[in-house]
């Protein structure tokens, strides 16, 4: 017989990904005694390098090696030791459209039916009442964001029906008023936007290539912002659809240790921790998530809990 559920299986692309979207509910989870199992699917060795510490050139061979690292410094952070974590280890996919998608070695190339496989053994032993993870575009089109959602959504929908079955299955969500309000508070005191809003070269190249969710496809928003406008964004999660909020307000230094240790990508966190205070805490305070299925059922968008595994 399978043992007694409890718990919840986050399913995450790569190093990192764990600790924005997601730091603080796994921080609180653990807090609240409740079982965490986190699954990294890749090994981040196609990111990029922004440690002032590292000579780029000399660290990109190694890279895999440096984020693992600093992933087991983001779960010590989160977790003290009690995160059950799972690494997939399949080499990083790079974007969308890049060379590295065509490794053999790829989560990209991967066998997604043999990635199932070994998700559904962690889900097996984990025994969670819910998963965790992407939209079907893997919130913002990242090849191995996508393969994360795929083999997560598959895992879910293998157990329906038997005794293994979980009982929800979530999806993160980028908060699309959220991270409006922040971006125009930000320009208001004059701070410089990330992701080179700013840059009148414009958004990186790849970003053109990214579904509008991306982080880095916020410059999508710039003139939004410039005017004081929303109306018509076509970017994240608008507040109306979003099914879960956790306060993770008390689960800060928790989650501000974890973005740290990941030194290599502060190009995608480090700018939040050097804001002031009141725009920091109010950007990473709450965790937005969709719940997809219950049971297997859709669930309708007008649903909403402030706890992946409310009690009643």
């Amino acid at each position: 017989m399978p043992p007694e559920s409890g718990g919840v299986v986050f399913v995450h692309a790569h190093p990192d990904d764990e600790s924005m979207a997601t730091g603080g509910t796994i921080a609180r989870l653990v807090a609240e005694g409740i079982r965490v199992d986190l699954v990294t699917c890749t090994d981040g060795a196609e990111g990029e390098i922004h440690d002032p510490s590292l000579d780029p050139d000399e660290a990109r061979p190694r890279l895999a090696s440096i984020r693992a690292d600093e992933l087991a410094c983001s779960v010590q952070a989160l977790g003290g030791g009690a995160i059950h974590h799972h690494k997939l280890e399949y080499r990083d996919s790079g974007m969308m459209g890049t060379e590295a998608n065509e490794h053999p070695d790829s989560f990209w190339k991967a066998d997604l039916d043999a990635a199932t496989r070994r998700l559904l053994e962690i889900v097996r032993e984990a025994r969670p009442r819910a998963i965790v993870s992407y939209d079907e575009n893997g919130n913002y089109g990242h090849p191995d964001h996508i393969n994360a959602a795929r083999i997560a959504r598959d895992a879910y929908q293998a157990f329906l029906g038997t005794d293994w079955a979980v009982e929800r299955f979530y999806e993160i969500a980028f908060h699309r008023e959220s991270w409006f309000s922040l971006m125009q508070q930000m320009r208001e005191r004059g701070i410089a936007l990330p992701w080179d809003f700013d840059s009148d070269a414009g958004p990186a190249p790849e970003a053109d290539a990214l579904n509008a969710s991306n982080a880095a496809a916020l410059g999508q928003v710039d003139e939004a912002i410039g005017e004081g406008r929303e109306e018509g964004l076509d970017f994240g999660t608008p507040d109306a659809e979003v099914t879960t909020r956790i306060d993770v307000s008390g689960f800060l230094d928790a989650k501000r240790r974890s973005m740290a240790c990941h030194k290599t990508q502060r190009q995608d966190l480090g700018w939040l921790l050097d804001l002031p205070a009141d725009l920091a805490d109010g950007a990473i305070s709450t965790e937005y998530f969709i719940l997809r299925w219950l049971n297997g059922a859709d669930v309708p968008r007008s649903l909403r809990e402030a706890a992946l595994l409310p009690s009643t």
